[in-house]
């Protein structure tokens, strides 16, 4: 496992997608109720849970069309929500969901 296993979102991250939250609005990539709660965050541990659930609802939408498409089994799947929902993102995860994200659009 690396550092990079469960990378919490770093200041520098955190200014960068504060200013893009407008853009990610309008592309229906953050709901005005995710932004909101990234916007008023009062410290990294809340601002982390709303990037979570942001990257939660992002990746089940993701697993869901892999398990539909026989990509990878519900227990794979689960296995990999949880470990979202934990914290974790992974560069390997990351890189098969965008895998999967070029197959589902």
């Amino acid at each position: 496992m690396t550092n990079d296993d469960f990378a919490p979102t770093m200041p520098k991250d955190r200014e960068h997608l504060l200013e893009q939250l407008d853009h990610l609005v309008s592309a229906g990539q953050v709901t005005s109720e995710e932004a909101t709660a990234l916007r008023t965050a009062t410290n990294d541990e809340d601002f982390e849970v709303a990037v979570v659930r942001i990257r939660t609802r992002h990746a089940r939408a993701r697993l869901d069309a892999a398990v539909e498409a026989g990509q990878m089994t519900r227990a794979e799947a689960s296995a990999n929500l949880e470990q979202i929902e934990n914290g974790g993102h992974p560069r390997g995860l990351r890189a098969h969901l965008r895998t999967i994200t070029s197959i589902w659009r």
